[in-house]
């Protein structure tokens, strides 16, 4: 199956073949309607969205209640898991443009947080923040490092931020799968604050 990231509706494939090969596709917004069971889904229900191509080769939307998920259906390109909005409740938003690039030249700063500098940087590429400048290249290591930091070959992803020209050196990671819930809600509670 194909790796899927989700963003405000749409989503990038990547291919297992390393080469970061994106192609956008539309989807819509969620039904608000259990596709198995033929029922609304009630504000505040936990729901499932697979994205799956029909045979006209069409894209389509699928959402599930939590009750009638099991797994994605074979044909299943991405899936996600969501929340019906509840009403009158604060809606969350994307922090504004110069506040995530401060914050990516943050993460950058601390060893600890490099997935989520290289997530945020994916993320900011996305939205047409910054771009990346040149094919990713291999940091050089000083041969005085110790031979643990040296066995390592980092790749670094130059990017310039195009509101000032400025640019960022953030190190490439594969994203583990044991990593992957806490990464995101590691980056949902940096990204994202409550509007009225």
């Amino acid at each position: 199956m194909r790796t899927v990231l989700i963003s405000d509706f749409r989503f990038s494939l990547l291919p297992p073949c390393g080469l970061a090969v994106l192609a956008d596709f539309k989807v819509g917004r969620c039904t608000r309607k259990c596709y198995a069971e033929n029922r609304p889904l009630k504000p505040g229900e936990t729901f499932y969205s697979v994205v799956l191509e029909t045979e006209e080769g069409d894209l389509e939307r699928r959402d599930y209640s939590a009750n009638a998920w099991t797994e994605p259906p074979p044909e299943t390109i991405g899936w996600w898991k969501g929340k019906i909005p509840e009403a009158g409740k604060a809606k969350l938003v994307l922090a504004p443009n110069a506040v995530l690039v401060d914050l990516l030249r943050q993460l950058v700063a601390n060893d600890d947080r490099v997935e989520l500098a290289y997530l945020l940087a994916l993320l900011l590429m996305r939205r047409r923040v910054v771009r990346p400048l040149d094919p990713p290249s291999a940091a050089v290591h000083d041969p005085n490092d110790s031979e643990e930091a040296s066995a390592v070959e980092q790749v670094v992803l130059t990017v310039e931020v195009l509101a000032d020209g400025q640019t960022i050196d953030v190190t490439e990671c594969e994203i583990q799968p044991k990593n992957v819930a806490p990464l995101r809600d590691a980056l949902n509670e940096l990204l994202y604050c409550e509007a009225e």
